[in-house]
């Protein structure tokens, strides 16, 4: 139960990240090129590879933005086509768009994150402006300030994208910064893990040395690689717990074999094989961990699916029982009541506890409760060899 729902919920934060990521800003398979675009029709024979789902050219420009009546940010530009909700429906989808809508129809549009929105003081319909650089040469560049009007705010519940990043049309990215800059191909697959097949088919279609292909695997590869880390070294912690369970039963089958020794010695003396009786202290330890298993995957997956509502009833019952007692100690100390909140708004970067479930992982937490216990059994179970018959008729 505690692995599972420990579990869920990690796969809820870590799954979370890993799409925001790959769906917002990495995608699973990056071309990058040196020259302004591929030709249109490589780029029609790559959308027509079976497993891509979605194609989306962009560019990208670190550069400063600001309100009306706040002081400069870092961001990062990101210039999309004007449709590029259509082209790649996930991307939108991820976004989580709360207001206005992902617009970049008109030249001088802007679709900023809900944090940079609230430092910024702005709203849809409101102008921001952004640091852009302009001159007949590179020598002779001047800071200029460009104004885009907000037609849409997201929220994706990836701070640092809500906290940083824009979205303009493509063809706006050039008054950014001067020059043309090279066009990246960001490309969505319908399976992830199948990555480095669709790879190869790419590099048949684009024979060209000027272009890079980078996989989300290597472009992420630190982040992701801590990820897997946290995840495996929680897991071998929480798996102690088995350990425990196993000392236990081993204990209580230990027990049990010296409390009926006078029957072990009795069905030894009409024939019975050690082996036998063995077995029927194994079968005693696998029915205590398929049962116990199975009670544990059960209350695991409620508490996994419903983290939300036990939270919400344990924040009742705490703010209940404060209230109770701010209220009987007010006439001495005055109103103290503050309401309780486990994940609070005002200290976290949630609205909800995120939860997935993985069935190949519950599969092996029950396998491995399941072996852990016959392990334990088996175990306790070889002292039945060691009971002789005639001793233990003799005293009886």
């Amino acid at each position: 139960m505690t692995l599972i729902s420990v579990i869920s919920v990690m796969n809820g934060f870590q799954l979370g990240f890993i799409e925001d990521i790959l769906e917002i800003s990495s995608y699973h398979v990056r071309i990058e090129t040196k020259s302004v675009s591929l030709p249109p029709p490589i780029i029609r024979e790559i959308e027509k590879i079976k497993g891509i789902r979605a194609l989306l050219p962009f560019k990208e420009a670190q550069s400063m933005i600001r309100g009306y009546f706040s002081e400069l940010e870092v961001s990062l530009i990101r210039g999309v086509p004007h449709n590029a909700g259509d082209l790649d429906p996930s991307l939108r989808e991820q976004l989580n768009i709360i207001d206005g809508e992902f617009d970049l129809n008109t030249p001088g549009s802007i679709v900023i994150g809900s944090e940079l929105a609230h430092r910024l003081g702005t709203g849809v319909g409101d102008p921001v402006f952004l640091i852009g650089m302009a001159g007949p040469s590179f020598a002779t560049l001047q800071p200029q300030e460009l104004e885009f009007l907000v037609t849409g705010i997201f929220q994706s519940g990836y701070y640092e994208f809500d906290r940083r990043m824009c979205f303009i049309p493509l063809r706006e990215t050039e008054k950014i910064i001067p020059g043309e800059r090279n066009t990246i191909y960001g490309v969505k697959l319908e399976d992830r893990f199948n990555d480095l097949p669709i790879i190869e088919r790419i590099k048949s279609l684009v024979k060209e040395n000027h272009i890079k292909i980078v996989s989300w695997r290597e472009y992420n590869a630190s982040f992701f690689g801590a990820l897997r880390m946290e995840k495996l070294i929680m897991m071998i912690l929480l798996a102690l717990i088995f350990l425990v369970v196993a000392g236990n039963i081993y204990h209580s089958l230990n027990r049990a074999v010296y409390e009926r020794k006078e029957e072990i010695g009795l069905l030894k003396s009409v024939g019975a094989s050690p082996a036998s009786i063995q077995t029927i202290f194994v079968l005693e330890g696998m029915l205590i961990g398929f049962i116990g298993g199975l009670i544990g995957v059960v209350f695991g997956l409620a508490i996994s699916q419903n983290i939300d509502g036990i939270f919400s009833l344990l924040e009742l019952i705490i703010n209940g029982l404060v209230y109770f007692a701010a209220r009987f100690i007010a006439p001495f100390l005055g109103e103290i009541f503050e309401e309780f909140a486990v994940f609070s708004p005002s200290y976290y970067y949630l609205t909800s506890v995120p939860s997935r479930t993985l069935f190949p992982e519950v599969l092996s937490v029950f396998l491995f409760a399941l072996f852990s216990s016959i392990s334990a059994a088996f175990i306790a179970s070889r002292k039945v060899a060691e009971i002789k018959p005639f001793e233990v008729l003799r005293y009886e």
